[in-house]
């Protein structure tokens, strides 16, 4: 699968347990671009993860679910039962000779088990557990369970997407376990440092909702500074609550462009030059000083002509979008130092030159399959230890051998003793 000249020496000789679910993958994963070693402990049969759509050709098996395939690439698997005696000791080597465990168990679950963060440390002084909690460890919500839905609204993020005038909606894909997984990731690291100097553990909590709340940054800060808040489908740009819209469409999508003046004003008396010279910029627009016009100078506005003038404006752009494709947009706004961009879709994003000029997909092969996948690359580019995918997702149990055997010393008597007993 992958030989060890082609992992990254970034933080080769690390080892990192990875018992998370859906939630936590992405953190793993993470860690195995930068070199860990990182081994997916499953149950016997193999993680329910598995069993996530999409899968390769449609096919639903659980060695085919491209969402396992696409966050635990580079990893390694070990099957083991947590819920018996023989599987928590196994465990418990396992953990002697790791740097870094990570789990998404409820509250309490691991401590039940004797294999919580106190136990571990007595094991190993210098291991670090990762906990992503739906809502942190303490509080009245420690104890609440929550899947993506949940965490995406009780973050706030939900309420500013959608359709202005139906509710709001969900971003498609799993995107709170996602944002939770690189903060993991960035705690175990923040974790790791003072480690290294002084020898010692420590156990890390992600709080989930937390990861959403901080996604809402400008969102927070917005009632401050305008006197509303942002919306959905586009911003209120003053306190009467006039609204602009972010989004157009063009001839084959959409383009995203802020209508803004002050500061920005130079891009929108380009923008406006550039209709102007089609013949599609009304006469008002091409004319008017826009340095002093914008969310500063709405404040003590009518609210109602305010949004008459802003829906003319829109209108006028919108036609001019739609004689032009994204492409065609692109290229003039990026002559004529106009700040806007096309919406790009996944296949956009997969045909995209800049992405393919900087090798960012990364094609893995996957031999039981009989084809090659393409992969999204690590996060950053290193000039003196570069990141790497380093090969597909395992198979359940595919390093059942390589882990119990040469790591641990386990004798093939004892691993048979343990698949009799149901721990691995």
């Amino acid at each position: 699968m992958t030989t060890p000249a082609q992992r990254s020496t970034l933080m080769a000789g690390y080892r990192m347990l990875d018992l998370s679910d859906e939630k936590g993958m992405l953190c793993g994963k993470i860690f195995a671009d930068m070199g860990v070693e990182v081994i997916k402990v499953e149950r016997p049969g193999g993680d329910p993860a598995r069993n996530l759509p999409p899968f390769h050709q449609d096919d639903p098996d659980p060695e085919k679910s491209l969402f396992w395939f696409a966050y635990n690439a580079g990893k390694k698997s070990v099957t083991l039962d947590l819920a018996t005696a023989d599987g928590r000791a196994v465990f418990q080597d396992l953990v002697k000779v790791s740097d870094f465990v990570l789990e998404s168990f409820p509250i309490g679950y691991l401590e039940n088990l004797g294999l919580g963060y106190e136990a571990l440390s007595r094991l190993n002084s210098r291991i670090i557990v990762t906990s992503l909690t739906p809502f942190g460890d303490t509080g009245p919500g420690r104890d609440q369970q929550a899947d993506d839905l949940v965490l995406w609204a009780s973050g706030g993020m939900m309420a500013i997407m959608g359709e202005r005038d139906r509710p709001p909606v969900r971003m498609n894909l799993l995107q709170s376990y996602f944002h939770a997984g690189a903060e993991a990731a960035v705690g175990t690291m923040a974790a790791h440092y003072p480690r290294e100097l002084t020898g010692e553990g420590q156990q890390v909590v992600v709080n989930m909702q937390a990861c959403i709340v901080w996604t809402l940054m400008n969102e927070q800060a917005y009632p401050i500074l305008h006197g509303n808040s942002v919306q959905r489908n586009g911003v209120f740009v003053g306190s009467t609550g006039m609204r602009q819209r972010t989004v157009f469409p063009c001839k084959d999508g959409q383009i995203t462009l802020l209508l803004a003046g002050g500061p920005l004003a130079f891009s929108l008396r380009a923008f406006f030059k550039w209709m102007d010279e089609k013949s599609m910029c009304p006469q008002w627009m091409a004319e008017k000083d826009w340095s002093m016009w914008g969310p500063a100078t709405f404040m003590n506005a009518k609210g109602d002509e305010v949004q008459k003038e802003i829906d003319a404006i829109e209108a006028a752009v919108t036609a001019f979008f739609l004689t032009m494709t994204k492409a065609e947009i692109y290229a003039e706004a990026l002559k004529r130092r106009i700040l806007l961009a096309p919406v790009s879709t996944v296949a956009d994003i997969m045909a995209s030159e800049q992405l393919a000029a900087r090798n960012f997909f990364v094609p893995l092969s996957h031999e039981d399959l009989g084809t090659t996948i393409s992969y999204p690359g690590p996060f950053a580019k290193l000039s003196e230890t570069p990141l790497a995918v380093t090969g597909r997702a395992p198979h359940i149990g595919e390093h059942n051998r390589e882990v119990y055997r040469a790591l641990l010393g386990y004798s093939q008597e004892k691993l048979l003793a343990l698949r009799i007993v149901g721990a691995i």
